[in-house]
């Protein structure tokens, strides 16, 4: 295990976040469900979005556990056969270690510095909602959710590494 291979992993995947990132900032409206509620609810009334895409609807909790069934597998064999973790352990503390350093870059830069002030994410009929736009405090607990998030996911690539560190030796 190496940090410089942690690091370099962390910014990779931190490279591969800002730009999926900026390919779905291209329409603002898909990610008004990253947005405070006030501009949620603006959007839902003028018709620009649906209940069915709601961060607790049955489509989108599909897609955010088909997301993370992807990122704990390929992190899983990343840990094992790129940072040669051995055991459940070093699977567990390595994966949640990069996932809060992402869910932090996610935070700090992308929402608080880019988000927050970016024009082109505004989306029209929300001009108004300027507050909303830059509530940070919004960002950081959503943050904080992530890192919870992480948990289960870090403790299923720790079993993950563990298994295949079983089945490779």
């Amino acid at each position: 295990m190496s940090i410089s291979v942690i690091l370099i992993e962390t910014a990779v995947l931190a490279v591969l976040f800002t730009i999926g990132v900026v390919a779905l900032s291209k329409n603002p409206v898909d990610t008004v469900y990253d947005m405070p509620e006030p501009i949620v609810n603006r959007c839902l009334e003028l018709g620009l979005i649906d209940e069915t895409k709601k961060a607790d609807s049955p489509q989108t909790r599909r897609k955010k556990l088909a997301a993370a069934i992807l990122i704990t597998l390929v992190m899983a064999l990343a840990l094992f056969f790129v940072n040669h973790a051995e055991n459940f352990l070093q699977g567990f503390l390595i994966s949640y270690l990069i996932w809060t350093i992402v869910d932090w870059y996610d935070c700090f830069v992308i929402d608080w510095i880019w988000v927050c002030h970016s024009k082109k994410l505004i989306i029209s009929g929300t001009e108004d909602l300027t507050d909303s736009y830059k509530d940070y405090k919004f960002h950081f607990i959503a943050s904080l959710k992530g890192m919870v998030i992480g948990l289960p996911i870090a403790l299923v690539i720790g079993v993950m590494v563990q298994v295949v560190s079983w089945v490779m030796r």
